[in-house]
Parts: structure tokens; C-alpha cells; sequence
């Protein structure tokens, strides 16, 4: 669905009631039977999913609530494997790289087909990335995958309108060919989320760049993955249900899975604990210890390779001096926010790459010290918080979020004396919200669901790229970024050290904690492991009666 019809809708939704209805509506299968037996016998998975999706185009969508949905529809050249993340064959049945680390070529499977019969092709590939890769399109996702990719970036920036100079090419229908600017060793993995798309699927419902072209809607959708858009009833389910025509259909054990956009997480667990779930998306605050101490608990817990942050509008006033950024950083007490307000399970995050990523540990931290937080204020023109223009934090509509927002507001209210308002808005309002530009702090969190390298952190943040949204700028920055690409390990890990402290020192985001992904899961759900993100492995997943 177009982003227009979302940002025209959601305002008249309410969410709490739409999940409390949803909720009665669920539990009226009948007293003798909960959805979730139901579901075990019909092999059909029941799951919160948080809120609904902004899009469903592979391109367009941002967030892991769609990416999950996603997954399940389309299918990559080559797919993370469920217990290792290492590559593994997935249209692609195998690969050859050339002795430099420049040239991938991909050899496609016979067996592959669309949900409608036709064969998957290169061409399918080489159709994708032209559009991924379209100005008018502004997808974002190159940034990590296809801008590795020679002449990708300049084509998308619009430096050049002739795609042969991209380093994309299809020499035959089983044959798909990436030439890189320069070695990536992470660049298998950086192909988990580039999908194919069929050409006649996408340009029956409008142009290959318009964003609101409406190919991806119950009825028009034609996916390669293992599942395929049966409905999607706005504020209520999304439904997917099997591809018999998906080339390892044989090995998919889910018949079916219902997406629940129930946004409360109170709601949620209820609906859990009561039979109606198989699977959570989150786990309300004040159940946390709860569940922690049951012996056979349903609670999961995983490291998500993700850090929770605010990013910094740099051009809205007062925020514009980096001395106040930095004082705000500097006056958020992140251990108290990761023990007492989070109840556990997150790290406190004093820099913005998780510790560990691809061997990289950040040696540069903002660190909580209100005193030079207010020494930075007043330097700034306000001290004790006096004269300071009004601020406003934005966040999205889930009580997550909201109750992260009111510590923080309070640390910066008792630490400053600044008082910074909060407005909370649906998340694909708060997304426009942000492309916008209108905001002065808003809510953001990064996950590395591909590649593991601080280069998916920091690379992000470089001048113009579509995921820095806080319109931040640095010259030296960007050289560091550049300098990362050399085979010299101890001269990537130096320029990568200098571009975390630029970061930091800037402060064009302020990092709260590095993330954990914790949800609840009915021990019938079967095929979940200990890895991040594997309640989003559909595939792999099955049911027990």
C-alpha cells in the first residue's frame, strides 16, 4: 500500500482499541480450542508483528516488522544460514569469485519459480537492481548492498543515466555478474536483502520508479520466496500462506502465518498468554523479571547486533551547536536506563558500533558526566538550561518507546534543567516525519540483519546517504569512511577508530543502548535458535501439535 494511503488513515486508527478488538475477535474460535492449537495443527503460526507494515516492496520498506513479511515473499541470490548467518544457496545454487575479490558470478538453479508459474531469471536480478538503484525510486538500501557494486552510487545519484556503466549484468538467463569498486569480503552477505523482481508483475500497476505503484497489494504480489500474500486487511492481519510453486517447497513446514499488527505491548502478551500467539514481537517492561524467573520460561533473549538511538537533527536550532548535542549525550545515564528502566538484557551504548562488530571495538565513548554536560551547556549560551529553545523528541506510538522517552526526558530535565517535549506519532507517520526534516530529536535503531562490519554503522553516516537523516555533514569523516576500503586491516580499523570519534565528538545521533531482542515463543514453535533474528527465519520454522 502507497505511503499516502497510510499517512491518510493511521490518525483515524486507534491503536490500543484495534488491538483489543483484534484480541476479543481472536479468542472467539471457541472455548474448547485457542487459535494457537488451532494453529499447531493446521501448521498455521499466529504472531504479533508489532504494527503495520509502511509497504511491502522489498525496496521501499525499512523496518524489521516489514522485513519479516518480506523475507517470506522474496528469495535471494544467496540466503543467511539459520544457525551460522554464513551464505548459503538460495536462487542462486552456487558462485564463483575471481581470484582479486572484484567479480561475483552467480549461477541461478533451474527449479526456481515465481508464485505464478514463471522461471526466475538473471534477468529478474538485473531488473532489480536497475530499479532499486532508480533516482525517482530513492530507495535506501543500496547503501548497504548494491553501492559495493561499480558505478552504483553514481547512478543512483543521477551523476550518469547509462546503466551499462554499472557494474551489473545478466549474460545469460542463469547467469547473474557483479563487478565491485573494490574488494568487499562482506559482500555475500550484503545480498541477503537484495531480491529479485519480476518486470511484468511491477510495471502492470504503474511505473518501475513510482513509489506508489501498487504491485505489492493481495492480488497483485508475485514473490519467489516460500510464502505468498494471501490478505491484508489494514489494522487487522497479514496473511501468508505457502508457495507450492517455491523450489524447496518441500522443506517448508508452515502452511500458513498470520502477521497481527497489535502495537500495545501489554495487549500483546495477553493475547500470548492466553493461547492466541504463537510468538511475540517484544516483552512489556514490567513482565521482564517475570518471565526471567520461571523455570521452563517462554522468554527469549538474543543479541541483535543493534544500537537504539536519537538521531540529531543538525540543522534545527538549538541543535545546530554541537555543544548542545553533546551535552545531551553526555547527560543520559545509560546504566541506569539499561538496569533499572529496561529491567536487564540490554548494554548500555557509549559509542555507536556494537563492541565486537567484524573484530572492531569503538575506543571512543560519550561517556554520562553532567557536569561537563552543563559546562558544555552554558558554553553554548545557556546556562543552567536558561534561555534554551523548546526541543521536541520524537518517538514512535508503542509504550517501548514512550516509556525509553520519559526516563530520558527526565535525566535531561534533572542533569540540564532543559525541558524537552515528546510527541509520539505512528511509525510510518514518524518515518515521513523524518524525511521531512521536521523534528528535532526522533526515536531510530539499526540492526546488522546482514553483514557484521562497522562499516554498516558508521558507512551509513556518510554526507548524503540516504540513511543519515540528520543532515550531517563532515569532510574528514567521509575521508575515513573512504580509507576503510584497503586490505591493510590495521589501516581499516585506524580510519574506522578516527570516524567513531568524529561521530561521537559531532554527535549527529545520540546512542543509548545496544539492543537485545527479546520476545516470547509457545515451546510448540519449532526451529528457533539461539541466533538473532531467528523467529524471522519463516522457512525454518514449524509447529508441533
Amino acid at each position: 500500500m502507497s505511503p499516502g494511503f497510510f499517512s491518510t488513515i493511521l490518525p483515524l486508527v486507534s491503536r490500543l482499541g484495534a488491538a483489543a478488538a483484534l484480541v476479543c475477535a481472536l479468542a472467539g474460535c471457541g472455548p474448547r480450542e485457542t487459535v494457537v492449537e488451532r494453529g499447531n495443527r493446521d501448521r498455521v503460526l499466529y504472531r504479533g508483528n508489532a504494527t503495520e507494515p509502511e509497504s511491502l516492496d522489498p525496496y521501499l520498506v525499512r523496518g524489521q516488522v516489514e522485513w519479516t513479511i518480506v523475507g517470506g515473499l522474496f528469495e535471494g541470490l544467496v540466503t543467511p544460514d539459520a544457525a551460522t548467518m554464513e551464505a548459503r544457496p538460495g536462487v542462486a545454487e552456487r558462485w564463483d569469485i575471481s581470484p582479486d575479490g572484484l567479480t561475483y558470478t552467480f549461477h541461478l538453479r533451474a527449479g526456481a519459480q515465481w508464485s505464478d508459474g514463471a522461471p526466475v531469471t538473471a534477468a529478474d536480478f538485473f531488473y532489480g537492481a536497475r530499479r532499486m538503484l532508480a533516482p525517482r525510486l530513492a530507495s535506501a538500501h543500496p547503501e548497504n548492498n548494491l553501492f559495493f557494486v561499480k558505478g552504483a552510487r553514481n547512478f543512483q545519484n543521477g551523476k550518469t543515466t547509462d546503466f551499462s556503466t554499472v557494474g551489473v549484468a545478466a549474460p545469460d538467463e542463469r547467469t547473474v555478474v557483479f563487478t565491485l569498486e573494490r574488494p568487499t569480503p562482506f559482500f555475500l552477505s550484503a545480498l541477503y536483502l537484495f531480491f529479485p523482481v519480476r518486470q511484468a508483475a511491477v510495471e502492470a500497476h504503474g511505473a518501475m520508479d513510482d513509489r506508489a505503484n501498487g504491485w505489492t497489494r493481495p492480488g497483485n504480489l508475485v514473490g519467489n520466496g516460500p510464502f505468498t500474500l494471501a490478505e491484508w486487511s489494514f489494522g487487522q492481519r497479514i496473511v501468508l500462506a505457502k508457495n507450492a510453486r517455491y523450489w524447496d517447497a518441500a522443506n517448508v513446514g508452515l502452511e500458513g502465518i498470520h502477521f497481527l499488527p497489535i502495537e500495545n505491548a501489554q495487549v500483546e502478551e495477553t493475547s500470548f498468554r492466553t493461547g492466541q500467539l504463537h510468538l511475540t514481537s517484544t516483552v512489556p517492561f514490567s513482565k521482564i523479571e517475570t518471565y526471567l524467573a520461571q523455570a521452563d520460561s517462554p522468554l527469549r533473549q538474543v543479541d541483535d547486533r543493534g544500537v537504539y538511538f536519537y538521531t540529531v537533527n543538525v540543522n534545527k536550532a538549538p541543535l545546530n551547536d554541537k555543544r548542545v548535542r553533546k551535552a545531551l549525550a553526555m547527560a543520559v545515564d545509560r546504566e541506569q536506563l539499561a538496569r533499572a528502566v529496561l529491567k536487564g538484557g540490554r548494554q548500555p551504548a557509549t559509542s555507536f558500533t556494537p563492541s565486537g562488530m567484524g573484530g572492531y571495538t569503538s575506543r571512543a565513548h560519550t561517556n554520562f558526566d553532567p557536569e561537563r554536560a552543563r559546562a558544555l551547556l552554558a558554553e553554548a549560551g545557556y546556562p543552567g538550561g536558561e534561555g534554551m529553545p523548546p526541543v521536541e523528541l520524537l518517538f514512535d506510538s508503542r509504550e517501548y518507546h514512550r516509556i525509553i522517552a520519559e526516563a530520558v526526558q527526565q535525566m535531561w530535565r534533572q542533569h540540564l534543567n532543559v525541558q524537552v517535549t515528546l510527541r509520539n506519532e505512528e511509525t510510518q507517520v514518524l518515518i515521513a516525519t523524518k524525511n521531512r526534516m521536521d523534528f528535532h530529536l526522533a526515536r531510530g535503531s539499526w540492526n546488522a540483519t546482514t553483514y557484521q562490519d562497522p562499516f554498516y554503522f558508521l558507512g551509513a553516516w556518510q554526507t548524503g546517504a540516504l540513511y543519515n537523516e540528520a543532515g550531517w555533514a563532515n569532510a574528514e569523516f567521509d575521508a575515513c569512511i573512504a580509507a576503510t576500503w584497503t586490505a591493510d586491516a590495521a589501516a581499516r580499523e585506524a580510519a574506522f577508530q578516527r570516524a567513531e570519534e568524529i561521530f561521537l565528538e559531532e554527535t549527529p545521533a545520540i546512542p543509548l543502548f545496544f539492543s537485545t531482542q527479546m520476545y516470547l515463543a509457545s515451546p510448540k514453535v519449532k526451529g528457533l535458535l539461539p541466533k538473532p533474528f531467528a523467529d524471522r527465519r519463516l522457512k525454518v520454522l514449524s509447529l508441533e501439535e
